[in-house]
């Protein structure tokens, strides 16, 4: 019963190994491999850094978009400004009339700007401004942020990337592994049974 026993308890081992790498594989193709949306960029007397959340966004769902904006002289945050957030996507015929909010709330054909809100709080840093925006299309946009204070007038871009909206990818493979797993544990029970018994297959 013992030398039984032992390459059943391996073989669990070895697929309980194989679901949870087989899951993490699948977690990060859920993500599309994208790296971080943190960025930095000085643009006149500011440095800004976005912040996106989540890290990918996914077309036609709510994302948030977070900067902070500090003086490039002092790092000393900037505080009381007007940002204003206007997105449109880099590689569309139609990029100039293209914009980050959702189709509801304005029409393809005309740019929008969105203002984006000074944050205050036990949690925020003092210059954090945020605007929750939905990107329409998946693909390469722009988030043209333009920052007017009494330092002066003055806008930076960055490139932000939309992933595409589609199956839950960590759910299916998570899924797939534990029917593996029953059915591959069922045939061992199956197995044992019959030779403790002396029957066959």
């Amino acid at each position: 019963m013992n030398t039984s026993r032992k390459p059943s308890k391996r073989i669990l081992f070895s697929l309980a190994l194989l679901l949870f790498t087989f899951s993490f594989a699948t977690n990060i193709l859920a993500s599309g491999g994208h790296e971080g949306t943190k960025q930095e960029q000085d643009t006149g007397p500011y440095n800004v850094i976005l912040e996106t959340e989540p890290e990918t966004i996914v077309a036609n769902e709510a994302a948030t978009i977070k900067i902070t904006v500090t003086k490039m002289a002092d790092g000393e945050a900037v505080i009381g400004a007007e940002i204003i957030n206007k997105a449109t996507m880099e590689d569309s015929a139609d990029s100039s009339g293209m914009s980050g909010m959702d189709d509801k709330d304005v029409g393809m054909d005309k740019p929008v700007e969105t203002v984006m809100q000074e944050q205050s709080g036990m949690d925020m840093e003092p210059g954090t401004y945020m605007a929750e925006i939905s990107f329409n299309e998946p693909g390469h946009w722009e988030e043209a942020i333009s920052i007017t204070s009494p330092l002066g007038q003055s806008t930076v871009e960055f490139p932000v990337s939309i992933a595409n909206s589609g199956p839950n990818y960590v759910f299916i493979g998570i899924v797939a592994g534990l029917v593996v797993i029953a059915a591959i544990v069922a045939g061992i029970i199956k197995k044992k049974k019959i030779t403790e018994t002396g029957g066959t297959l």
